[in-house]
């Protein structure tokens, strides 16, 4: 608890009640001196775990090389974050702007799609989740997040996600871009079945829209590949970056196929901070470390769902996932489930109203992952024992 924060900050954040001070690896510590395992890590954000000594280094050694360096100047440490992303990046896109996260990679992502074709509609998807800032909201579907904030963008049509015959159906005649999410997070760990992102590709490449792939929080190995669209063998037109890409230093992508990157002139978007040293340097240490661990987060993402799976519990109704990207449904809202975890030591994310949502660091271990299933047990069976006394 904080009675400054809660005094002088605004009210926007579902508060979990405890203060934070100190984290390493999976793991967080209170103010009172209790450990917490961290499957929430910052909404995705702490690909790495806390304290990631490659990171630190690297923010360290650039700190005293150079901190500050505008994007009208060259820069050593953005260049090494430039060769590091290209060599990661899907083929097909040739250019980046760095930004300070994913919203921002989202809002340039806009521009660039009505830049490009001269037009002014975009196609979403219900349920998508793109951020919170303007543009990333008119195309973000929930209007609980929309209520008393228009007019935003227009037009934005929203789709059935997962549904094919729909999108066959789609008039395309008058959209700049359609956006979507290769795995939906904010609603849930939504996967969609194998022909909808190959059909959607397909669709918008005969039309000559460009296809925005949304890869904030999907992306940078989370699903066991480093962009989660290569599940399905499809390219993006454009794709957006963030959360985890800067090792937790705020940083946001948009890479660009180049003729889209092309219609961009000189002083028609721009960042202060966007690719600075220091997110530069951490963005570069991040990419080698992760690609580390690649290989192992589908095996661990198995793991933890085979044991959620096992989990002896009538308030459980599904689980699904994609690597360490990992939903529990429930059959009654989340909230109980999710602050007897934090009692019993564990912290994770929500979506929805029954959905708890998983999002641990690569670096877990078999260990970590028993502890967290132990606690989720034990805060499920004493759900269960209040529902079914």
């Amino acid at each position: 608890m904080s009675a400054t924060e809660d005094l002088r900050m605004l009210n926007t954040f579902q508060r979990y009640g405890i203060k934070v001070i100190k984290g390493e690896g999976a793991y967080v510590w209170d103010d009172s001196g209790k450990r917490y395992l961290d499957f929430m890590q910052g909404f995705g954000v702490g690909i790495l775990g806390h304290k990631n000594q490659a990171i630190i280094k690297a923010i360290y050694d650039q700190l005293n090389q150079l901190d500050i360096c505008h994007g009208s100047l060259y820069n050593d440490a953005r260049e090494r974050f430039l060769e590091e992303f290209f060599r990661i990046a899907p083929k097909s896109l040739s250019r980046a702007f760095l930004s300070n996260s994913g919203a921002e990679a989202i809002e340039l992502a806009l521009k660039l799609a009505r830049k490009y074709t001269g037009k002014k509609g975009f196609i979403s998807f219900t349920g998508a989740y793109h951020g919170k800032t303007f543009g990333a909201l008119s195309v973000t579907y929930s209007e609980k997040y929309k209520e008393g904030f228009g007019p935003l963008l227009e037009p934005v049509r929203f789709l059935k996600y997962g549904d094919v015959n729909e999108l066959n159906l789609a008039d395309f005649s008058d959209i700049a871009g359609v956006i979507v999410e290769p795995i939906q997070g904010e609603s849930g760990i939504i996967i969609p079945p194998d022909d909808f992102l190959p059909t959607l590709r397909e669709l918008t490449e005969k039309k000559g829209v460009p296809l925005i792939i949304d890869e904030i929080q999907s992306g940078m190995g989370r699903t066991g590949k480093w962009w989660a669209h290569q599940h399905w063998n499809i390219q993006p037109d454009i794709m957006t970056a963030g959360k985890g890409i800067g090792g937790g230093i705020p940083m946001g992508v948009t890479a660009v196929r180049e003729d889209i990157a092309s219609v961009i002139k000189v002083g028609e978007h721009s960042s202060t901070m966007g690719g600075n040293p220091i997110a530069s340097a951490a963005g570069a240490a991040t990419i080698k470390e992760v690609e580390k661990l690649l290989a192992d987060i589908p095996t661990k993402g198995e793991n933890f769902m085979k044991g959620l799976r096992k989990l002896n519990s009538h308030t459980v109704k599904e689980v699904r996932g994609k690597g360490l990207m990992i939903a529990l449904d429930l059959r009654i809202r989340f909230k109980d489930v999710l602050f007897a975890q934090l009692k019993n030591g564990l912290i994770s994310l929500y979506s929805g109203l029954t959905v708890l949502r998983y999002l641990p660091p690569y670096i877990i271990t078999q260990n970590d992952i028993d502890n967290a299933l132990s606690i989720i047990e034990k805060s499920l069976m004493e759900i269960d024992s209040k529902r079914f006394i």
